[in-house]
């Protein structure tokens, strides 16, 4: 059976880590769990404001940037702030933990893009789970492991287990005290620690070429619409009369409403079906 992108973020929204990190702070308008409260919850995490206000209270540090609090479902805002509190996860864990992130950052760019997406879903959990590795292991740690332990005994043995990806895993965060002056490593420590090493050197080494690949597509695409731009703009001129264009007061040509005079509630519904068609087409298409 296909599951829709609704059910999709139901799923999220109940999980582990989202109920875990609802355990700090506010998140949402009401208790009420339907759709587009569900929805509004996301998009809160998907701004980052939410998030920085728990990153903050793990490390405030002075030189915290600050964020956008208004994102209004602007997709350069909403980087902005991933930008920023990623920024702080990755130098609290080396400056402060000691530690090396080797998995994979989040990539902020699709959650900032397309937040309403199983792609950015994922991207967002692991998100969580960085800060799910800050928040129980810095100097407020006791006080993150009680509000742990206020959570039912399934959920408490899910956060327990993201807990050892973080702080037991050395292929997802490196533990760097070793490198501290006078610090000696066991023989038989030094073989796992090799092996680590070189297995988190082979997997910065794909990211690295995946990533070139990428750039060399972007390139091509951003030279070819560079090419068709002087063409389209020949083939549009003139083109651009007032009777072509919108009215005053947010009227297309049609009479009816843009999008600009849609309310936040009512974009981030359309996104979700939106969302949920072009998963379907490509479901169809992959089917033909």
């Amino acid at each position: 059976m296909d599951v829709t992108l609704s059910e999709l973020l139901a799923t999220f929204m109940e999980s582990p880590l989202v109920v875990w990190v609802r355990t700090l702070g506010p998140l949402g308008s009401c208790d009420d769990a339907g759709s587009e409260e569900r929805v509004n919850m996301f998009m809160e995490l998907v701004d980052g404001v939410f998030l920085h206000k728990i990153m903050t209270h793990i490390d405030p540090s002075p030189t915290n940037q600050r964020l956008n609090k208004n994102v209004n479902n602007d997709v350069s805002l909403r980087l902005h702030n991933l930008t920023v509190l990623t920024r702080h996860i990755r130098t609290y864990y080396q400056e402060t933990l000691q530690q090396l992130i080797v998995m994979p950052l989040p990539n902020i760019l699709c959650i900032a893009k397309d937040p309403i997406s199983a792609k950015s879903m994922e991207e967002l959990k692991r998100l969580l789970l960085l800060i799910l590795g800050c928040a129980v292991q810095c100097e407020r740690k006791e006080e993150m492991i009680e509000k742990i332990k206020l959570l039912d005994i399934g959920t408490q043995a899910a956060i327990v287990s993201h807990i050892q990806e973080v702080t037991h895993n050395q292929l997802n965060v490196l533990d760097l005290s070793w490198l501290e002056e006078g610090t000696e490593l066991a023989h038989d420590e030094l073989e796992p620690l090799s092996r680590n090493m070189a297995a988190s050197l082979r997997q910065l080494i794909d990211q690295r070429d995946k990533a070139s690949e990428v750039i060399v597509d972007l390139t091509q695409e951003r030279d070819y619409f560079s090419s068709q731009q002087p063409q389209e703009g020949c083939r549009n001129l003139g083109m651009s009369s007032p009777e072509r264009g919108q009215g005053s007061g947010g009227v297309g040509v049609n009479g009816g409403l843009t999008v600009s005079t849609l309310t936040k509630e009512e974009k981030q519904h359309l996104s979700v079906e939106l969302a949920d068609t072009k998963a379907k087409l490509r479901r169809y298409r992959q089917e033909l």
